[in-house]
């Protein structure tokens, strides 16, 4: 594994984290909202994952540790959604697959060019 001193800033993924979170919390609330049928541990799994990223973005400017990094490369991969996207079966999988694409994309190839 690389050993570089990464910020988020240095990757520039603050953005896509930050949209990355906020669809979750979305699709989270939107479940609630409409009485969707939704998965219990699913939805510990989504705040688990929300909170990882908030534990993340709190410094933009923080040396990233090697389990962060382990964790954007999970992300990058979609290694992350695959079962974070079945919390409901009345939601639209594809959709998420769609606007998370571009955010995931934009990582992996960054990462890719830092060595991991």
């Amino acid at each position: 594994m690389n050993t570089k001193n990464l910020t988020l800033n240095i990757l520039d993924f603050v953005n896509e984290l930050t949209f990355i979170k906020s669809y979750y919390k979305y699709l989270l609330s939107y479940c609630i909202e409409y009485d969707l049928h939704y998965d219990g541990n699913i939805a510990v799994e989504i705040i688990k994952f929300t909170e990882k990223l908030d534990e993340i973005l709190e410094d933009p400017n923080k040396i990233l540790k090697i389990d962060d990094i382990k964790f954007l490369i999970k992300i990058a991969e979609g290694r992350t959604f695959l079962r974070l996207n079945e919390l409901s079966l009345e939601y639209n999988r594809e959709n998420t697959h769609n606007l998370l694409k571009i955010p995931r994309y934009k990582m992996y190839h960054v990462l890719e060019c830092h060595g991991y």
